[in-house]
């Protein structure tokens, strides 16, 4: 094809065709140019459905990251829920009636078998360190993204001060009275197995019933009630967060 266009210029030179030869070397140009454009089309087209086929791959892995922290986070939820219904149940006990031992030592077993949600970050890490992120389209499904772990952030905190209450305050004023073992037959969950079981020990009745006259005792009880329940309503808020961008991300994704 260069060999014939070339060959045509040359006889224009030679029958001494001057304009016709400047008429067809800007045309030459212009088809040259065309061409140029056409396979910069070409190529931008390729390069957008391959960014296409990667979102695309990007969203279906993000789908099972935010379905798997959706089902963690419900399963932690109502294990909080549990706690805060027992440390309920214990600040109202009628301090004047007879009770069973093992039903404190049961309601207690509840209270402190509390969950901590750890959320899975490795696919929203990954695409955020990689660059990726901007792959995605929806501006507004980006956004959500570039939140999530500040989402987090609150929560932690609240974790934070319920296990450090628990561990500096709780545990101390429960250990002068009542045996922490005996809680530990209570914490029955899936994600609690243990091939060891110690065994509860008895002592005298009296100590369950200054525990439970001690305004000090009532006073650890409320705090972890009032740690326990905001660790349970930033649950709430986080998980429609992690609905809301969940339904996004099947709203991006291609299901033909």
């Amino acid at each position: 094809m260069i060999k014939f266009f070339r060959h045509i210029r040359q006889n224009l030179i030679m029958e001494n065709k001057t304009s016709k030869y400047f008429k067809y070397a800007i045309g030459e140009i212009i088809l040259v140019v065309i061409g140029i454009l056409i396979a910069l089309q070409i190529n931008n087209w390729n390069t957008i459905q391959k960014d296409i086929a990667k979102e695309q791959q990007i969203l279906l892995s993000l789908r099972e990251e935010f379905k798997q922290n959706i089902k963690e986070l419900q399963f932690d939820h109502q294990v909080n829920l549990s706690s805060i219904n027992a440390v309920t149940t214990l600040l109202n006990l009628d301090k004047t009636a007879d009770f069973e031992t093992k039903t404190i030592d049961s309601l207690l077993g509840q209270t402190f078998n509390f969950a901590t949600f750890d959320a899975r970050l490795g696919v929203i890490n990954d695409i955020g360190s990689s660059g990726n992120l901007e792959l995605i389209r929806d501006s507004k499904l980006r956004y959500k993204l570039n939140q999530w772990t500040g989402e987090l952030e609150d929560y932690k905190e609240d974790v934070i001060i319920r296990r450090d209450y628990w561990i500096n305050h709780t545990l101390s004023i429960v250990h002068k009275l009542l045996p922490i073992r005996n809680h530990d037959v209570f914490m029955d969950r899936e994600d609690y197995v243990r091939d060891i079981v110690i065994k509860p020990i008895k002592v005298p009745k009296s100590n369950y019933v200054e525990f439970l006259k001690s305004l000090e005792v009532d006073g650890f009880l409320f705090d972890f009630y009032m740690n326990q329940s905001f660790v349970s309503t930033n649950e709430e808020s986080i998980m429609k967060f992690l609905e809301s961008t969940l339904e996004l991300i099947e709203n991006n994704i291609d299901h033909d």
